[in-house]
């Protein structure tokens, strides 16, 4: 009669279970540490978008208000009474001022009717002010250029000569990247847009 071979049960030695579990702590790190690191960067690609977003609004937004500079109801060919007489936009290279009279009641004091854009450097915002201060309008602007030009599209000083408006805003992020040598940490982006006024006379 044969005799069946003798199993034996052996547990797992101390030097075996010390590497197992080297080995399992040295995986959760480095699974660990490839997480934070895309959590980082998906934070930086959010701040990012929000950045080019904010600039695209306040660019969107400045044209709108620059296409109704000069706008009067009542006509520019009408009697010299019932005609305003102000500037579509006033030429200031630190400010944007637009004036319409929306009502036509001869007056741009009106609301809405007054605009001023102002950029605050120190804040990092542009402020827009209708006549009651001025209002925080777009955050994280690092700058806000103006470039006043006449009909041939070349730079004036001249308000009356004024017919197109060409404005550059650099936005940034909201919070500096550690990462990110350049600007303190603070990615920026610029977008520029050149706009024709409907109102004004060639």
């Amino acid at each position: 009669m044969s005799r069946l071979p003798k199993w034996t049960s052996q547990g797992y030695t101390l030097i075996e279970v010390v590497v197992a579990l080297g080995l399992s702590l040295l995986t959760v790190s480095v699974v660990y540490a490839l997480y934070i690191q895309e959590l980082k960067a998906q934070g930086v690609r959010e701040h990012i978008l929000d950045m080019q977003q904010q600039a695209r609004v306040v660019v969107d937004l400045v044209s709108r208000e620059i296409l109704i500079a000069g706008y009067d109801p009542r006509g520019v060919n009408r009697d010299a009474d019932l005609t305003n007489d102000f500037n579509a936009i006033t030429y200031d290279p630190d400010k944007l001022s637009i004036k319409a009279d929306l009502n036509g009641n001869g007056l741009t004091s009106d609301s809405n009717e007054s605009i001023v854009f102002v950029h605050d450097a120190a804040a990092h915002m542009l402020r827009r002010n209708t006549g009651g201060g001025n209002q925080p309008f777009g955050e994280d602007i690092e700058a806000f250029v103006l470039d006043y030009l006449d009909q041939a599209g070349n730079p004036t000083s001249d308000s009356k000569a004024i017919r197109q408006v060409g404005i550059s805003v650099t936005a940034r992020t909201s919070h500096a990247d550690p990462l990110y040598a350049k600007n303190g940490g603070y990615r920026t982006v610029t977008l520029h847009s050149r706009i024709t006024m409907r109102n004004s006379q060639s």
